[in-house]
């Protein structure tokens, strides 16, 4: 039945799409479009409220176009220490030479302190949170001086809350830099103040080069490294491989600009909007472990910053409800995907059950049942249709028993098929029946994938026994192979309503196919899957027992077949 095939191909393209679509889009989408600025307005900003302290540290009005003596000051390292990370600056420059972020379990993963800013990188790249100045002289002045640094008197690692002033003067350039780190949370609040010949001048903020102590990576923590922004209420990304043509500057107020990658990032938000984004990539030649030399691409991203500008920064996991507490749009930097309507809620349940089992798997398990639950009206149809269907058999046969002569291109096929839909109609039967609920999980299907991929909370959740990380694959394939032997069972006991020979081979095909597509995926995934089947096989023979008169017949009718 042509119909039917069609039906078949149509679940094997939707699996197809789940697994490999959001690989095509990692290496060969197009680079995202570039907003269109919009024209300058001509009015002046209204100066930004200052952080506790920054007016101490502003630098003096009385100053203005009065030469002042050079700050002179010894290299040193500044050590800020909160309940959730560990900064380290280096008055060179004022670049954030660590920032370690402390206590990063995740799912019930050990905790442990990860780097969040790459390390060993060569002296010519530019650091995380070096100033930058469109006046080259002045930039190269900026960038290498040692600047005065006023901590309150407070020495060595200083705990947290805690301010630290940086500044600078020399041949006509002034420049203050202020961070404040709260006593907890991964946002800190930043000032800077630059000035040639006393007057205020705009400048730019590096992030980057590159995200994790390794940089790029394509694997772990800090995989699919990219530089995300929001415009306008819509989030743009930019990879590794959409700089392959060159820098792309993009005039627009960006609200904020992120280091990203796939569990931890780091900022520039700016509420009054960021004025201009120059994204770049490096490449970073080094040696691996064969001592082979190999290219390492690294992005970064030049964030333009008005005069004399107050804005935050955030440098942690991207935890949906962490993010949203330092600001709603930064919610945006948690990529769900199409689904995430359907994402959002699942983990607000996933989350809550969570709370009461305290293992992820077994809440995926939970979560399964009661997504099960809520489809069986669908399975029930399923089955009404299926008795319908094998009623309707004989007829069916009669029907393409007369045209089983014609070629399958013969023009008079097409009467068949109008036929037999009359026939569905006339009977009241959905030849989509038997597919009905694969069709209808398909977006659960694609919701938990992106939610196992996306959110923090699931990074290293464990399972049971040889399943240490319910985000990653199942080292041992045993779930994935035991969902396909239960699909194949499930086969077995909901069978295709159609007695064609080549449909019921198509059929036993998809098990073998998803299989196959479930090696490499997270395990987490493979358990939700497994335990679909499993509890839709408990519902279908609780079916047999409390409704024979719906199910039976249609069983039978396979059997015969």
């Amino acid at each position: 039945m042509d119909m039917e095939k069609r039906i078949f191909l149509v679940l094997i393209l939707s699996l197809a799409i789940l697994m490999v679509v959001p690989y095509i889009f990692q290496r060969f989408s197009p680079p995202p479009p570039k907003p269109v600025a919009p024209p300058k307005q001509t009015e002046t900003r209204p100066a930004p409220s200052e952080p506790k302290g920054a007016a101490e540290a502003r630098i003096p009005a009385e100053s203005v176009g009065q030469p002042l003596p050079p700050t002179s000051a010894p290299p040193q390292l500044v050590e800020i220490e909160s309940q959730d990370l560990l900064l380290k600056w280096n008055n060179r420059g004022v670049v954030l030479e660590s920032a370690l972020l402390k206590k990063m379990g995740g799912g019930g993963k050990k905790a442990e302190s990860l780097e969040l800013i790459p390390q060993g990188l060569p002296a010519t790249l530019p650091r995380p949170f070096q100033l930058r100045l469109e006046d080259e002289d002045l930039d190269k002045l900026v960038a290498n001086a040692v600047y005065t640094v006023e901590t309150g008197g407070r020495t060595g690692r200083i705990r947290a809350p805690a301010d630290a002033t940086f500044s600078f003067r020399a041949n006509g350039i002034e420049v203050m830099r202020k961070v404040h780190v709260p006593a907890s949370g991964y946002a800190i609040d930043m000032q800077v103040q630059v000035r040639a010949e006393g007057k205020p001048i705009p400048y730019s903020i590096f992030l980057g080069p590159g995200i994790g102590a390794e940089g790029y990576s394509t694997s772990g923590d800090f995989s699919f490294e990219q530089v995300t922004y929001e415009y306008g209420g819509s989030v743009t990304r930019y990879k590794v491989g959409d700089l392959d043509e060159g820098p792309q500057r993009l005039e627009v107020p960006a609200r904020w600009v992120a280091m990203d990658s796939q569990y931890f990032s780091y900022l520039i938000l700016d509420p009054d909007g960021v004025q201009r984004v120059v994204i770049k990539k490096s490449d970073l030649f080094r040696k691996d472990e064969k001592g082979k030399e190999q290219r390492v691409p690294l992005l970064s991203a030049q964030v333009g910053l008005d005069r004399d500008t107050n804005f935050r920064a955030f440098l942690g996991p991207k935890d949906y409800e962490v993010l949203r507490a330092v600001d709603p749009g930064l919610a945006g930097l948690v990529d769900y995907g199409w689904f995430s309507w359907l994402v959002k809620p699942l983990l607000f349940l996933l989350k809550l059950v969570y709370q009461y089992v305290g293992n992820y798997g077994w809440a995926i398990i939970i979560l399964t049942f009661i997504i099960n639950l809520a489809l069986f009206p669908v399975r029930y149809k399923q089955m009404v249709s299926m008795k319908k269907m094998s009623e309707l058999q004989p007829k069916i046969r009669s029907i393409q028993d007369r045209y089983k002569r014609l070629k399958r291109e013969d023009p008079k096929r097409q009467d068949m098929n109008a036929e037999m839909m009359a026939l569905y109609k006339e009977h009241g039967v959905n030849p989509l029946g038997g597919c009905l609920p694969l069709l209808v999980q398909m977006p659960f299907l694609f919701a938990f994938y992106r939610m196992l991929y996306s959110s923090f909370e699931l990074r290293g959740a464990p399972f049971i026994f040889w399943i240490k990380d319910l985000s990653h694959y199942d080292p041992y394939y045993v779930t994935p192979v035991v969902m396909g032997i239960t699909m194949v069972i499930q086969q077995k006991m909901t069978p295709s309503p159609a007695g064609d020979p080549m449909q019921r081979r198509m059929m036993m095909l998809m098990p073998i196919m998803f299989t196959f597509f479930f090696l490499n995926v997270s395990s987490g995934l493979a358990v939700y899957f497994l335990f679909s089947n499993v509890f839709g096989m408990m519902f279908q023979l609780a079916l047999q027992k409390w409704s024979p008169d719906v199910v039976k017949p249609a069983v039978a009718s396979a059997k015969r077949r």
